[in-house]
């Protein structure tokens, strides 16, 4: 219950997504895992994941695709690593998370 209280409390003073935003977050979607394709695999289906400053959400325009087994699966093995919990791991292997924004970026313009 007192999750449930925390997390509506945590929300309430968020704004409403704008046309923009929810623009960009379908073509992410759509894109699908930005880590995937780099590597050659193609479309994979992907969570939006928004990239993090200093622990804060960026915004809804600097968002990610990542499959499940690269955002949160807690993998750490030689074929993945998961954005959850091995940041560091991660960022060594694919790139930063503004690196893949970029990447997402330069996909979505074609």
């Amino acid at each position: 219950m007192l999750l449930a209280i925390t997390q509506e409390l945590k929300y309430r003073h968020q704004r409403a997504m704008t046309k923009a935003e929810k623009k960009w977050m379908q073509a992410v979607a759509e894109l699908g895992c930005i880590v995937c394709l780099e590597a050659g695999f193609g479309y994979v289906p992907c969570c939006v994941h928004h990239i993090l400053e200093s622990g804060r959400r960026k915004g809804h325009l600097h968002t990610i695709g990542l499959c499940p087994g690269h955002h949160a699966s807690g993998l750490n093995t030689e074929e993945v690593v998961s954005r959850h919990p091995w940041l560091k791991e991660f960022e060594t292997r694919y790139g930063t998370e503004k690196e893949l924004w970029k990447k997402t970026c330069d996909a979505l313009r074609g």
